[in-house]
């Protein structure tokens, strides 16, 4: 920490050397905003240069804390396996963090890195969620009720013991009580060792099968995520926090959604911090979306499932009383 807090509410990241450079924007977004007036902006980092980690807190002053997690009992030991994909095993870190924090934060605002910061979050940051529940917005799964689009595995909800479509969340914006978090962090981390082969989307199927049910909904507005995007829900209500879910992130590729339209931060990130150019690049080409007659025929016939999920998504908007809106 660079010194002493004066907040009760830490906005937290915990990132490796691929989420880095992201995690660095979102965090200037939050001070960009004033952010910083509100709650302790903390970078938890885990097998990070030190030297990189100092060059970085000087040239980001005193808005924003580096923080070297030495923790490692997050690490998924031997027999416990961990899905490949996009997601880094330090996804998993956040889920010891709670002993790792200053005494005098009583709550908690978790950012995944692959976000940016569109909107006024100010309502998240000074919102107050109950003992044991966690605030958080829906994932996709329930635009697809019936398993017909295949968005998880036959199965993946009864491994959750008790989650169900309409609970499921997407775990890459979160807000609790640290007390919360001290108890039910450990408690995810142990359902994940234990149902590893089960548990693909890793700490997001924990955090779920640990909290079940107990969730205040955040708008979507909060994580505006791939799902939205795609269907061009913007339409219907502002983003505030943009989350890139999937591997197709925007400093990687100009692919749908999002295009090359949040590329030019990235760079500009660069600009400000060359020393980050180790870990971190920004990807110059773009792949062509496909023109062939198969994939414009699947786009037709995915044209009536848009339209009904995104009527769904309105009204889940106009009816729903959400924690923070």
């Amino acid at each position: 920490m660079t010194g002493a807090s004066q907040h009760d509410t830490a906005v937290i990241f915990v990132t490796d050397n691929g989420y880095l450079g992201p995690s660095l924007l979102a965090a200037l977004q939050l001070v960009a905003q004033g952010i910083d007036a509100l709650a302790d902006i903390l970078i938890y980092t885990a097998g990070v240069d030190a030297a990189l980690i100092e060059t970085l807190q000087n040239g980001t002053g005193r808005a924003i804390s580096f923080i070297a997690l030495p923790d490692k009992s997050y690490l998924p030991p031997d027999g416990v396996a961990f899905a490949k994909n996009h997601v880094p095993v330090t996804s998993l870190a956040r889920l010891v963090i709670a002993p790792h924090l200053g005494p005098t934060y009583q709550n908690i605002v978790y950012l995944d890195g692959d976000i940016q910061i569109v909107g006024d979050i100010a309502p998240l940051v000074r919102h107050r969620v109950r003992d044991g529940w966690i605030a958080a917005g829906r994932g996709s799964a329930w635009f697809d009720p019936d398993d017909r689009l295949g968005v998880n595995p036959a199965g993946y909800f009864d491994s959750l013991g008790g989650a169900t479509r309409d609970s499921y969340f997407n775990a890459g914006v979160l807000a609790c009580r640290r007390d919360t978090w001290a108890v039910y962090g450990p408690k995810a981390l142990d359902a994940f060792f234990r149902n590893s082969e089960a548990f693909i989307r890793h700490d997001q199927s924990a955090l779920n099968a640990v909290f079940q049910q107990n969730v205040e909904p955040l708008s979507p507005a909060y994580n505006f995520h791939n799902a939205y995007a795609g269907l061009r829900c913007h339409t219907i209500v502002a983003p505030k926090i943009i989350h890139f879910t999937g591997p197709a992130k925007p400093w990687k590729a100009a692919v749908p959604p999002w295009g090359w339209r949040f590329r030019q931060s990235y760079v500009d990130l660069l600009e400000r911090f060359p020393e980050l150019a180790s870990v971190f690049k920004v990807e110059t080409s773009a792949p062509q979306p496909s023109t062939s007659i198969r994939a414009r025929i699947s786009a037709l016939r995915g044209a009536r499932t848009r339209m009904s999920q995104r009527g769904a998504f309105r009204t889940y908007v106009n009816r729903h009383d959400f924690a923070v809106r």
